[in-house]
């Protein structure tokens, strides 16, 4: 068995570098250790509670000092040993109940949490109906619709009459002679 030539060795190597690193920061990204009970459950309030300066952010996404510091409010309740809700309720007496992103599922409130599937619900059904109706209201006749464009026999006819014509004329090499019909179409009087 003869050695691979060494230009390719190099390819080699460092295709096995490559696997390497990303083996290794697979391995790194998918640790087995679990966040602290603590910190698993500030990360949970924190998703709940909104910035009261940067609207439609929680302070677990926003960069604002005033959210960082209702961060470090969390912390400090979690270390005293006070519950999720006791914490939430905390900033919910301090800013209003608009802190929270997720609204409480009591008194009006319970509309917020209603309304939308109904109107989805509502909205699925009109769509029915009118689609229903738009169905059943469409002229037809025999299967096909009528636009207003059939023929009755007599202008069937003459029409193809003339795309007869029209046709030796082209074969021949001469203009085809005008009917009767073509000039009542052109707008010339027709004598008797």
């Amino acid at each position: 068995m003869t050695a691979p030539a060494p230009s390719t060795l190099i390819p080699l190597s460092a295709f096995a570098l490559f696997l390497a690193a990303i083996m290794s920061f697979t391995l790194a990204c998918a640790s087995d250790e679990e966040l602290p009970a603590l910190e698993a459950r500030a990360q949970e309030i924190n998703k709940t509670v909104m910035c009261p300066v940067c609207p439609g952010e929680s302070i677990d996404q926003s960069q604002h000092p005033r959210a960082k510091a209702m961060r470090g409010v969390v912390d400090e309740k979690l270390a005293e040993g006070s519950t999720n809700d006791e914490i939430r309720e905390f900033f919910v007496e301090r800013y209003g109940p608009s802190v929270l992103l997720e609204p409480p599922r009591e008194g009006l409130n319970w509309l917020a949490w209603v309304v939308p599937p109904v109107g989805i619900l509502a909205a699925a059904i009109a769509l029915y109906f009118v689609l229903r109706f738009a169905v059943r209201s469409s002229p037809r006749s025999n299967g096909t619709p009528d636009d207003g464009s059939s023929l009755t026999e007599a202008e069937r006819d003459d029409y193809f009459r003339r795309i007869e014509a029209a046709l030796r004329s082209d074969s021949d090499g001469e203009p085809a002679a005008r009917t009767a019909t073509d000039k009542r179409d052109s707008g010339e009087a027709v004598a008797g």
